[in-house]
């Protein structure tokens, strides 16, 4: 039905589909977030869809694909996909603290990264850089159980 090289571009263009559908599902679903806790969201979701349009507007100028479907992982991207998907729900519910780890730890189990260690402390680290540049200094809303106004 396709040619090796024509099912690496139909995967390229569908995973940008498939991203831009996750951002604007987490642009509409922050929509319903009370107060100023929908504004991270929708952030979060503007930025997903147009990066993904992004890479879908440069991948459609290429004539090759940017990857080999053989080679792809498709359990991470699984796994991957299933987390995003409990942390959007998770979110309004657990806060952006505990629900950001647990994708962080859950995408980098999924990904059979091997430093234990790694594993807990990456996520943890990044949270709170992202919690210092929007809570901290951009005083934007972020819905939180802990630390919130």
């Amino acid at each position: 039905m396709f040619q090796k090289k024509d099912a690496n571009k139909l995967l390229e263009y569908l995973t940008s589909f498939v991203f831009m559908g996750v951002g604007l599902f987490v642009f509409l679903e922050g929509r319903t977030f009370r107060g100023n806790d929908k504004y991270f969201p929708m952030i979060v979701g503007t930025l997903t869809f147009l990066v993904a349009l992004w890479v879908f507007l440069e991948d459609s100028k290429q004539e090759k694909s940017c990857f080999d479907v053989k080679k792809v992982n498709f359990l991470a991207v699984g796994v991957t996909c299933a987390a995003l998907f409990i942390y959007v729900f998770l979110f309004k519910e657990i806060g952006f603290i505990l629900s950001t780890t647990l994708l962080g730890i859950s995408i980098l189990v999924g990904m059979r990264f091997q430093n234990k260690l790694g594993i807990v402390l990456y996520p943890i680290i990044m949270v709170a850089v992202i919690f210092v540049i929007f809570k901290v200094l951009l005083k934007v809303p972020l819905p939180t159980i802990l630390f919130y106004k």
